[in-house]
């Protein structure tokens, strides 16, 4: 079975750079760098969050909390796991750790990544706008969809 860890400073720089390397095979150059993992898992508003196969990052989640609010900035499962609920595990697990006066959840998506949006709203997430060229390499518009958890209290 899978497990949910979320990194920090004492995370070996190896998980870091699999992290990137995973985050930029699926987002290209707006990818992050494995110091941008280090640095988001060593702030104390910040969740880096991953689930190792073995000595493989199978999957990685990074987000934040601040003001009441929080925000994902990036999930990626690796193509030969896709399909086995790490996605929603992962976002689960960020869930769980936030603090509970946590309003809502946000989030942008690329217009056309329907798979991923239909996880975020499997997960409760509802499609609130549209941010007009968010993204570059290629341009894309972004789908921002938010988590209301004001009803989980």
């Amino acid at each position: 079975m899978y497990e949910v860890i979320r990194a920090s400073a004492e995370t070996p720089d190896e998980i870091f750079a699999q992290m990137s390397e995973l985050d930029r095979a699926y987002l290209g150059s707006e990818g992050w760098s494995p110091e941008s993992f280090r640095s988001e898992a060593e702030k104390a508003i910040g969740y880096v969050l991953y689930i190792p196969d073995g000595e493989k990052v199978a999957a990685v989640f990074a987000g934040y909390h601040a003001a009441g609010e929080a925000d994902i900035t990036t999930v990626a499962v690796s193509e030969e796991y896709r399909r086995r609920g790490l996605g929603k595990m992962l976002i689960e697990g960020f869930l769980d750790l936030i603090p509970d006066d946590t309003e809502s959840v946000f989030l942008e998506v690329r217009a056309s990544n329907a798979p991923a949006a239909a996880l975020y709203e499997k997960c409760g997430f509802s499609r609130i706008s549209v941010r007009r060229r968010f993204y570059s390499d290629p341009e894309e518009d972004a789908v921002v969809m938010k988590l209301d958890l004001t009803d989980r209290k």
